[in-house]
C-alpha cells in the first residue's frame, strides 16, 4: 500500500510538471508600416506568415488575428511603446508577444521585429534587416519565425518548413493545406496593385 501511494504521488508530480510545461501562447501583432506608398499588403503578408510559421501543434499556439484585433481596439495604426506591448500580452494571457515595424524608403525595405517574453519582461529574439526585394524579406521572416520557435521550444521543430519550400513546384496531390496557405501569403506579398514596388525592384 505504501509503495502504491508513493507511485501515485510520483505520477501526479510528473503529470503536474508536464502540464506546467504545456503549450506556450504567442500573440503576433500587426507590424506598423511606414511608407509614402500603399504597402499595407506587405504588413498583412508578414503578419499572416509569422502567425502561420510560428504555430506548432500541441507546443505553440498563436492567438487568432480576431482576438489580437479585439485587444488592439483604439490602438490600431499607432506605434506602441514597450509598456503597451506588455499590457497587451497580459491582457491576452500570452506567454510571448511578437511585434515590429516595416519601413520603405525608395527601393529599400527594412524590417525591425522583436519577440517579447512577457513573464521575463524582456526582449529575447530580434530581427533587423534591410533588403531590395520581397524574396529576401520572405527568407528573413522565415528565419525570424525559426528563431522564435527555437527559443520557445529549445530546438527547431522537425516539421518546420524550409525557407523556400513555398517556391518548390508541387502537384495538387502533393500540396498540403499549409503549403497552399504559404503560397497565397507569399503571392499576396509579391503583388502590388499600383505596380510601384515589386514590379520595379524585382521584374520577374
Amino acid at each position: 500500500v505504501i509503495k502504491l501511494t508513493i507511485c501515485l504521488l510520483l505520477l501526479f508530480t510528473v503529470s503536474g510538471t508536464l502540464e506546467a510545461k504545456g503549450e506556450k501562447t504567442v500573440a503576433v501583432l500587426p507590424f506598423s508600416v511606414h511608407s509614402a506608398e500603399g504597402i499595407d499588403y506587405v504588413g498583412q503578408g508578414i503578419w499572416d506568415m509569422l502567425s502561420s510559421r510560428i504555430a506548432v501543434t500541441d507546443k505553440i499556439e498563436v492567438i487568432s488575428k480576431d482576438s489580437v484585433l479585439q485587444a488592439l481596439k483604439g490602438k490600431e495604426g499607432k506605434d506602441l511603446a514597450l509598456q503597451d506591448i506588455y499590457g497587451l500580452g497580459k491582457k491576452m494571457n500570452a506567454d510571448f508577444v511578437v511585434y515590429g515595424s516595416i519601413t520603405k524608403i525608395g527601393n529599400s525595405i527594412s524590417i525591425d521585429g522583436k519577440l517579447i517574453d512577457i513573464a521575463a519582461n524582456k526582449s529575447t529574439v530580434s530581427l533587423f534587416t534591410q533588403s531590395q526585394g520581397m524574396d529576401e524579406v520572405i527568407v528573413k521572416i522565415n528565419d525570424f519565425a525559426r528563431n522564435i520557435d527555437n527559443h520557445i521550444l529549445g530546438t527547431v521543430p522537425p516539421s518546420f518548413a524550409p525557407p523556400l519550400a513555398s517556391t518548390q513546384v508541387q502537384t495538387p496531390q502533393q500540396q498540403t493545406p499549409q503549403d497552399s496557405r504559404e503560397s497565397d501569403i507569399i503571392g499576396g506579398m509579391k503583388k502590388s496593385k499600383k505596380g510601384t514596388f515589386t514590379a520595379v525592384i524585382n521584374p520577374d
